[in-house]
């Protein structure tokens, strides 16, 4: 057996060394690289919102829903992952996704409450829709985001599903962009049509603004349900749902009749 030395030792740990180094070097121009690239497509998106505000003071506004919260736990995996805690997490990094943007957020709860005041649960649930559609039908908002979970009987159903308001045709156009987004950035074997909201869903059908409701996945299905409850799954479908939000934002016309309202609300075809 040879026997290497501490010459040739000597040799291996800096032929190690440098490997090391290497690759070390790689990671972080690589990690560099995309952190501008991220910014520059931050910057450019801002320099949309800034020119479809149409020079106006008044910035775009959004509302973020996260759906349920405080006793209201919504649907639970089998497994015990709680929809609330979810919809708050995806709903927060949602949030600083516009902000950097140069978006202005108004949140319906960034804790673990119900908006509904009440003596018993019952009475904080039934109290509890009509504040967030306060909140939907402000007159700062643009557009409205509500973010949720989905639960079925199956376990083989999965994948998101956006369903959109009636109310106004900014609705359906939002909802397919949001859709678009997520098949090209996140679920790109996603089938699911962006669906109306029907009469159960009543945010929806009682929003004045541009609304939509995106599930995001089905807590019934294991592997789903371990994906979303990952911060770092949410904070990709957060990202999805961003970028097709500012899609809609840059297609949108620019509303020059009426100073009140920006841009976003009214939309024609031509």
């Amino acid at each position: 057996m040879p026997n290497i030395g501490h010459g040739g030792r000597g040799v291996h740990m800096n032929k190690l060394r440098r490997i090391v180094f290497n690759v070390a070097l790689y990671i972080t121009i690589v990690g560099i690289i995309a952190i501008v690239l991220f910014l520059m497509i931050l910057f450019v998106m801002k320099l949309n919102v800034s020119a479809l505000s149409g020079g106006s003071d008044k910035p775009i506004c959004v509302v973020i829903d996260p759906g349920h919260g405080g006793e209201d736990g919504g649907a639970v995996s089998e497994s015990g992952i709680v929809e609330k805690n979810i919809n708050l997490s995806i709903s927060m990094c949602l949030k600083d996704y516009f902000e950097m943007s140069g978006i202005d957020v108004i949140m319906t709860r960034a804790d673990d409450r119900l908006l509904g005041e009440g003596s018993t649960v019952g009475e904080k649930l039934h109290n509890d829709f009509p504040k967030r559609l306060e909140l939907y039908n402000s007159s700062d908002a643009d557009f409205v985001v509500s973010i949720h979970q989905n639960k079925f009987t199956s376990p083989e159903e999965h994948g998101a599903q956006v369903f959109y308001g009636p109310a106004d045709i900014g609705s359906e156009r939002l909802a397919r962009c949001i859709k678009r987004s997520l098949n090209g950035l996140l679920q790109p074997d996603n089938e699911r049509e962006i669906t109306k909201a029907g009469s159960n869903i009543y945010l929806l059908n009682n929003c004045a603004n541009p609304c939509v409701l995106v599930e995001c996945g089905f807590l019934s299905n294991p592997k789903e349900a371990q994906q979303l409850d990952t911060y770092e799954y949410q904070r990709q479908m957060a990202f999805s749902i961003y970028c097709g939000a500012m899609e809609y934002i840059s297609n949108s016309k620019a509303d020059t009749a009426s100073p009140a309202k920006n841009s976003l609300h009214v939309i024609t075809d031509h």
